[in-house]
């Protein structure tokens, strides 16, 4: 009785030990996964931003100023200003205010195609322009100015389906774009 009471207790401290390196295993697995869908979410929003400063690329080949403010203190006391051409800085040079967006949003796509791209399944376009709707609310959950009566859009203030075709296209063209991105590395 007494030695059938160690072995249990002896295969339960087993049991316990391979339970914690399942659990360590499980967690290493979600840290890696987290870091690939973070690298990713970089890549996306670097190319968003880049993009983004296409449309304001001049015959000459310099680009249409496009002045902001920066909140980022450490880039404010390293340029001695808090203005920035986002338009003539590529986005690794952004201050992260300005960043934010493109890596939300990036993030935001990367979460909606990740698992579909890795596990090589088919995106219909009814499937994109699902997501791009889940894109555009997210937008609308981060940028709340657009309610704001004195700064408001009220084109851009809407849901998804009542979005003129434009304005579904930079929703759709992030979701295509983390396609894209994912697709190349895997």
């Amino acid at each position: 009785m007494i030695e059938t009471l160690k072995n249990n207790v002896d295969a339960n401290a087993q049991q316990t030990e391979m339970g914690k390196q399942v659990n360590s295993s499980r967690d290493q697995i979600a840290e890696s996964l987290k870091s690939e869908k973070e690298y990713f979410a970089q890549k996306i929003g670097s190319y968003l931003h880049e993009e983004w400063r296409k449309t304001r690329l001049n015959e000459d080949g310099t680009y249409e100023p496009r002045m902001k403010k920066s909140k980022d203190l450490a880039r404010t006391q390293k340029h001695g200003t808090d203005e920035v051409d986002i338009a003539n800085t590529i986005f690794e040079d952004l201050p992260s205010n300005w960043q934010y967006e493109n890596l939300e949003a990036a993030k935001v796509a990367v979460d909606l195609v990740y698992e579909k791209v890795i596990n090589g399944e088919e995106i219909t376009s009814e499937m994109i322009e699902e997501m791009s709707s889940v894109v555009h609310e997210k937008w609308l959950e981060r940028n709340d100015w657009v309610y704001d009566k004195d700064y408001w859009n009220p084109i851009l203030a809407q849901s998804y389906n009542l979005l003129p075709e434009e304005e579904k296209a930079k929703d759709r063209a992030q979701i295509e774009a983390a396609i894209q991105i994912i697709k190349s590395e895997k």
